[in-house]
């Protein structure tokens, strides 16, 4: 992507690139990244609409101009001529009642700036200026000090070259032909005059800007000899670079309305000039978000809805490892194009956690932190010092769910980190606990889902959630509609903290897991049924109907519905260890149904006991576990009434693996 064109080649349109990802996924760590990559080889600039305040597109142009105006080594310095006097014509106070007067008052501005020398009477004239722009609105408040800041930069590096940029601002948008003063003040009175347009001073700001770009780059874009360019030149083909823009938190206030409007400008550009070669900037945008915006819905598929089912126009997302400009540039089978190219940051792989925890890759601690994590970095941060020195033991339940020091219940804790209700009035954390079974219930997650459950806050913390990005799609061959997954850390932190409730502190697991089970959706499906059953510890009705349904349903179908049942969440005492409980919940299924047990029942109630417990993303899991899992697919296989016990083979299979639920 850094490529915008090689010898003899037109300059190519860059997509706005944007890395998607929740709290805590590294998106900020990727930008940081990318910059020290960049070094000084490549030209780039940057800015954080996470900062606080409201930033308009203006104020992210000026910093952009700003930073893209230093010095880089071995090059000339950019000048952004034509947006710096843009700049001063929209800030500029004209009477607008005599056309002659303002033309003469601006001259004599623009004039004024235009000397070898520095005054003082220039820093009067600036502060005015600076003053103008605060209080026409022209940059948001709360970066009213940045503006000072740069712009007196960006007019000094002008000076030297005013005359020849006043003959190009005829080819603004909006001066429909007229001479370069004449456009300027059409600027003005779009800023100022009773016809005030701040969309339209908005986007020729932008144009002029681009503009900008387009004069600089060819003088800047070849890539040094020893610098940090790390292109694909196997071929010694000669290429120029782009320059990169990286923005973080876009969507904060004024990231995604930037957004549109660069893209917006890029396609009245390529309309006004369809023969120029040089019609495409030179800017790669990567941006960071932690939300989903319907714009990019368009021709990219959301995050949680599966690619089955969707219209093929629309693309489904890949991960950061598998884009490239082909992907986004030649969209396949018909689908659209798009001027955004989003892509999923990541997980941390299990290799990178095992190095972050000083162990072996397939210890327990390093198997615990990254089933419990999903691989999401801030979470693998938080987890490090209790794990890296700890002796992680096959069955433990409680490293995770208990705090060392006595204090808060770390789940919650946790919870309150990931600024879940940021986006959401009167709506608190307690409501996303107290929501913890139908946040987590697969079949509520897809955005399709139909439930009559009444619960306050639900239908808003599902949305949020999926908003938030917390949610990624998944295709399960169960009946149930199982085609989304809730990230496992803030899943089980959520069950976690819910069954750790104290009592009078709100609905109990208990409560809230009844009102799941007794929903008039939930009874009319028998998974759906099950898993309630099972998260509330009623073990033998669930063993009951997987033996009912073994040798009714194929194989396969039964294996999906039961790993959707283990899934279910527990609230058993985190202090006691797997063989404990297992035992325990065998024992009980012998005690609820004691007589006529058949050789099917007991394997299953084996398999439901053992993997329950085994799928809590907060408890250890070892061989023995798997052993166990294992050990109940092989003697179910031998009682099969079914002319392919295959897949019962594969999951005894998987389930030696560690893979199984």
């Amino acid at each position: 992507m850094l490529i915008n064109r090689e010898t003899g080649n037109p300059s190519r349109p860059q997509p706005v690139t944007l890395l998607l990802g929740p709290v805590g996924s590294g998106k900020t760590t990727a930008l940081e990244a990318i910059r020290r990559d960049l070094g000084w080889g490549v030209v780039h600039a940057g800015f954080d609409f996470g900062q606080g305040g409201r930033a308009g597109t203006i104020d992210v142009l000026t910093k952009l101009a700003y930073s893209f105006s230093r010095k880089w080594r071995n090059r000339p310095k950019p000048q952004f001529i034509r947006f710096t006097i843009a700049l001063i014509a929209v800030q500029a106070e004209l009477s607008g009642r005599n056309r002659d007067d303002d033309l003469a008052q601006l001259k004599s501005l623009l004039g004024s700036l235009d000397r070898i020398i520095w005054t003082p009477a220039m820093d009067s004239t600036l502060d005015t200026l600076t003053e103008t722009a605060k209080a026409t609105g022209l940059v948001e408040p709360p970066y009213a000090d940045l503006f000072r800041q740069t712009f007196p930069h960006l007019v000094r590096n002008i000076r030297p070259r005013l005359g020849k940029a006043l003959r190009s601002l005829a080819d603004f948008p909006h001066a429909e032909g007229r001479s370069p003063f004449d456009a300027l003040l059409e600027l003005n009175r779009l800023a100022h005059g009773s016809a005030r347009d701040a969309k339209a001073v908005t986007e020729w700001l932008m144009a002029a800007f681009l503009g900008d770009v387009r004069e600089n780059h060819p003088r800047m874009a070849k890539p040094e000899e020893k610098s940090p360019c790390t292109c694909d030149i196997s071929l010694q083909r000669r290429h120029w670079h782009n320059w990169v823009v990286v923005l973080d938190d876009v969507d904060h206030p004024g990231g995604t309305e930037f957004l549109a409007d660069l893209i917006a400008a890029r396609e009245r550009h390529a309309v006004q000039h369809p023969n120029d070669r040089e019609a495409h900037d030179a800017l790669l945008v990567i941006a960071t978000s932690g939300r989903w915006h319907d714009d990019w819905g368009t021709a990219w598929l959301a995050p949680w809805k599966p690619a089955s089912g969707a219209p093929p126009a629309v693309r489904p997302m890949v991960d950061c490892e598998e884009a490239s400009y082909d992907d986004w540039a030649n969209p396949a089978n018909g689908a659209l194009d798009s001027a955004y190219y989003p892509v999923r940051i990541s997980p941390q792989s299990i290799g990178r956690i095992a190095r972050i925890l000083d162990s072996g890759a397939r210890t327990p601690k390093v198997t615990l932190a990254h089933r419990a994590t999903g691989g999401l970095p801030s979470a693998v941060e938080q987890l490090t010092g209790r794990l890296r020195g700890s002796d992680a033991r096959e069955g433990d339940r409680d490293l995770l769910t208990t705090d060392p020091r006595g204090e808060q219940d770390p789940c919650y804790r946790r919870l309150t980190e990931l600024a879940l209700t940021e986006h959401l009035d009167d709506v608190h954390v307690d409501d996303f606990v107290t929501a913890a079974p139908f946040a987590t219930a697969p079949w509520l997650i897809p955005d399709a889902a139909q439930s009559r459950i009444d619960q306050p806050h639900v239908g808003r913390i599902l949305t949020e959630l999926r908003t938030s990005l917390w949610v990624r799609a998944r295709n399960s061959p169960g009946s149930t509609d199982d085609q989304a997954a809730l990230h496992p850390w803030i899943a089980a932190n959520l069950v976690s903290a819910l069954a750790r409730r104290g009592d009078g502190d709100g609905p109990t697991y208990t409560d809230q897991f009844k009102a799941l089970r007794d929903d008039p959706d939930t009874a009319q499906d028998p998974v759906r049924l099950a898993y309630c059953n099972l998260a509330l510890g009623d073990i033998g009705e669930v063993v009951t109907f997987f033996e009912r349904e073994f040798n009714r349903i194929p194989h396969a179908e039964w294996i999906a519905k039961l790993e959707l049942v283990l899934n279910a969440p527990d609230d058993l005492p985190p202090e006691r260890d797997h063989a404990e409980l297992y035992e325990e919940l065998v024992n009980l299924d012998n005690a609820q149904c004691p007589a006529g047990r058949s050789e099917i029942r007991n394997n299953v109630a084996r398999l439901i006991a053992a993997g329950w417990l085994t799928a809590n993303p907060f408890a250890v899991r070892g061989q023995a576990q798997h052993q166990v899992i294992a050990n109940a697919f092989a003697a179910l296989a031998t009682t099969s009434h079914q002319p392919d016990v295959g897949a019962l083979v594969s999951a005894k299979e998987a389930a030696r693996r560690g893979e199984f639920p």
